[in-house]
């Protein structure tokens, strides 16, 4: 019995974690994509100009995929 309740929580979890991929951080992928893009766009700045633009880019999608991992292991 408690091992089908533990696998209708692991199942609702996935399910879960899945919705918020397909709804929330795609979308946030393809920005990320897309300003990385427009950073290597700029013939006229320098190598660590670009690099530090796309760290920038990367910024948002890093913090919501630290705060889902975080959110994860203080569930488990």
């Amino acid at each position: 019995m408690a091992e089908a309740a533990q696998g209708r929580v692991q199942a609702a979890v996935e399910s879960a974690v899945q919705g918020l991929e397909r709804e929330q951080i795609r979308g946030m992928q393809g920005a990320m994509f897309r300003c990385s893009a427009r950073c290597c766009e700029d013939a006229a700045a320098s190598m660590q100009e670009v690099q530090r633009c796309i760290e920038r880019c990367h910024a948002p999608l890093a913090r919501a995929q630290a705060i889902v991992t975080a959110e994860l292991e203080h569930f488990q």
